[in-house]
């Protein structure tokens, strides 16, 4: 009788489409009761989906195994990542020579601050929980290795580190790892190794985010405002993850494009501040 009811308030309501938690299993014994709403052209779709298309970002407190092994996959995936590779080091050559022209004011600029040296080397997470080593122009007053300890020996942007960071010209020795093929132009940031470790433990399923390659650019940095720059922040690294897991199962050639435009469109409108 209950059915009954709910069927003919859907139909009282013309009713066209039903958001149902498709793999919950309270859900199953409802299933054979709609079953027969699908002959009167009403639709179903996942909560998920609509979650997805509306915050472009999974909703990871109602993520459970299950989704991962049907929509996370390492399989290679053929003509998308050749055209992936392709861009990566089309783009970033250009984007390499072109930049050669601001090394030397940076190097410049650099020296003049505080005479500490011009690059860093520091270790992050790759692809497949690898470790890879970045270059990017010192910002700070030293390499504190990713270290967030409250034993820490201060440190400090330093006046062009900060410039540096606002404009995302610390980052242009990266390009250089794109072309070694440790990062990608678009991907999730790579964590730095300590605080990975720490998120793993405390973060459900933050590990998946390792299986891809790490990029330059990527959906929750163009997305996920609030997310932790430099420092331990659980909340905000959880949402960061929501959006990483959204590109990582929706990954696609298209999807790239669209992460590198609004990247530019960020970076340009930064300039012209």
């Amino acid at each position: 009788i209950f059915w009954d009811e709910i069927v003919s308030h859907i139909y009282s309501e013309d009713v066209s489409v039903i958001a149902i938690d498709l793999a919950n299993k309270n859900v199953e014994p409802v299933l054979p009761h709609l079953y027969n709403l699908i002959f009167s052209k009403i639709s179903f779709i996942d909560m998920h989906k609509i979650y997805e298309d509306i915050f472009d970002r999974v909703p990871l407190s109602l993520l459970k195994y299950n989704w991962f092994l049907e929509n996370i996959s390492t399989v290679p995936r053929g003509v998308y990542d050749v055209l992936k590779r392709f861009m990566d080091i089309s783009v970033s050559s250009i984007l390499f020579l072109l930049s050669l022209a601001f090394y030397p004011i940076i190097f410049l600029a650099i020296k003049l601050d505080d005479g500490g040296p011009i690059f860093i080397v520091q270790e992050r997470i790759g692809e497949s929980n690898k470790i890879i080593k970045i270059l990017k122009f010192r910002s700070m007053s030293r390499d504190d290795g990713g270290e967030y300890s409250h034993n820490a020996e201060p440190n400090a942007v330093t006046s062009v580190g900060r410039f540096l960071r606002k404009t995302r010209l610390d980052e242009l020795p990266q390009l250089w790892n794109i072309l070694r093929g440790d990062l990608s132009l678009i991907g999730p940031r790579p964590e730095l190794p300590e605080l990975a470790k720490r998120y793993t433990n405390e973060i459900p399923y933050y590990n998946v985010r390792h299986l891809i390659r790490p990029g330059l650019s990527g959906w929750a940095q163009i997305y996920h405002e609030e997310h932790p720059h430099h420092g331990v922040d659980t909340f905000e690294t959880k949402n960061k993850l929501s959006y990483d897991l959204y590109y990582i199962k929706n990954r696609s050639l298209l999807l790239d494009i669209k992460i590198a435009l609004r990247t530019l469109k960020i970076l340009a409108s930064i300039a012209g501040r």
